[in-house]
This record gives C-alpha cells, sequence and structure tokens, in this order.
C-alpha cells in the first residue's frame, strides 16, 4: 500500500510540473532528470510516465527518448472542437436538471477569478477558469460526459497555462466568463451555448491567436 501511494505521489509530481509548464511542450525529460528533481526512485517515475503516455501528457519515441506532448495546428483545432462539442451539450443537461446549482457555482467562480485578477494572480486566475468549465460539465451527472471532457482536462489545462498566462489573454476571459455566468443567470441556454462558441472556438477564442507562443 506504501508502494502504491510513493507511485500516485511520484505521478501526481510529474503530472502537475507538466500542467504548470515546469517542463515545456515538447521538452524532453529522462528518468534519470526526473530522480533527481523529485527524488525519487526508477520504479514510480517509470510508472508514472507509463500512466502519463496513457493520458497523453507525454510522448515515448523510439531511439529517442520521452517528451512533454506538444500540439501542433491541427491537433490545437481538434482538441478545441471537441472541447466545445462536450461542454456545449453538457451544460444543456446541466441546465436542465442543476438549473439553480449551476447559476450559484458559475457565480461563486467568477468572484473567485475577479479576486485572483484583482490580486494578479495569475497562477489562481487559470486554475477558477479550469474550474469554471469543469462545472459547466460535472453538473451534467453524465458519466459519459464527463469522463470524455476529463480525458483532455490535463491537456487544456496544460495549454491554457501556456497560452492564457499573461494579463491581457486574462483582461479579455474575465469578461467572456462574466457573460457566460450572466446568460446562465438569465436562464438563456441558446445564448449560453453561443458564448461558449465564441469562447472556445478558434473562430472566435484567444487560444488561436497565440497559438505560435504554445510550441518552440
Amino acid at each position: 500500500m506504501e508502494h502504491n501511494l510513493q507511485k500516485d505521489i511520484v505521478y501526481e509530481q510529474i503530472k502537475e510540473k507538466i500542467i504548470q509548464g515546469s517542463f515545456a511542450m515538447g521538452e524532453k525529460i529522462s528518468e534519470r532528470m526526473l530522480e533527481q528533481l523529485i527524488t525519487a526512485n526508477k520504479a514510480p517515475i517509470r510508472d508514472a510516465l507509463k500512466r502519463l503516455q496513457a493520458e497523453g501528457l507525454v510522448v515515448r519515441k523510439a531511439k529517442s527518448g520521452t517528451y512533454v506532448f506538444s500540439l501542433n495546428s491541427k491537433e490545437l483545432l481538434d482538441l478545441l472542437n471537441f472541447r466545445f462539442v462536450i461542454e456545449s451539450q453538457s451544460v444543456i443537461l446541466s441546465f436542465a436538471i442543476n438549473q439553480e446549482r449551476l447559476i450559484e457555482e458559475t457565480e461563486k467562480v467568477i468572484v473567485k477569478m475577479k479576486f485572483a485578477l484583482s490580486s494578479n494572480n495569475g497562477e489562481d486566475y487559470l486554475y477558477q477558469d479550469s474550474v469554471f468549465h469543469k462545472n459547466l460539465v460535472d453538473l451534467c451527472e453524465n458519466s459519459y460526459f464527463i469522463s470524455s471532457f476529463e480525458r483532455i482536462s490535463a491537456i487544456m489545462n496544460t495549454a491554457r497555462n501556456r497560452l492564457g498566462n499573461n494579463m491581457e489573454h486574462m483582461q479579455k476571459s474575465i469578461i467572456e466568463h462574466q457573460n457566460i455566468a450572466n446568460a446562465i443567470k438569465e436562464r438563456n441556454i441558446g445564448r449560453v451555448v453561443t458564448l461558449l462558441r465564441a469562447h472556445i472556438l478558434p473562430d472566435f477564442g484567444a487560444y488561436w491567436k497565440n497559438f505560435e507562443h504554445l510550441v518552440k
């Protein structure tokens, strides 16, 4: 049991470093480097890398090594389209079965996002950003939508932390999130979906505009 606990701790440590950007997207990482960085032996590190590979957070290349995932333009477009489909359909269900909780939870997160922004705490702002969208999905109470969203959450959070960690993006972002929260409060689900499309998809959203900063 202690061994399993250690494996989970090492896995979470490496995963967090990827999401927070301590390891850049596309960066090569080695077992030896990880051993020294997080003071762990090879067994739990290898186990963690296998789990992270299954989640798409690292890529193992034959005769080359292990790399943090990266995204080309098509892969980012695919990710954003998949995300929009999951979030838009989930929020419709959330609105139908958990309308009051949806209003309450989105308003709570907006308060935290504004506080983080006023405190110039970009890390917490981006965390609250991820919570805002997770709530839209979790409240639908549909395990298929929830698991599908969880499948891309770590990848999306990594991209968000890389692309969105600047004041210009966050000032634009808080307006868009507030508009979505207002539409939920006004019980206008059609407008919620329209605003989500504008917020997420590349024709409108900020991630595509900043894509050149995503890769080395």
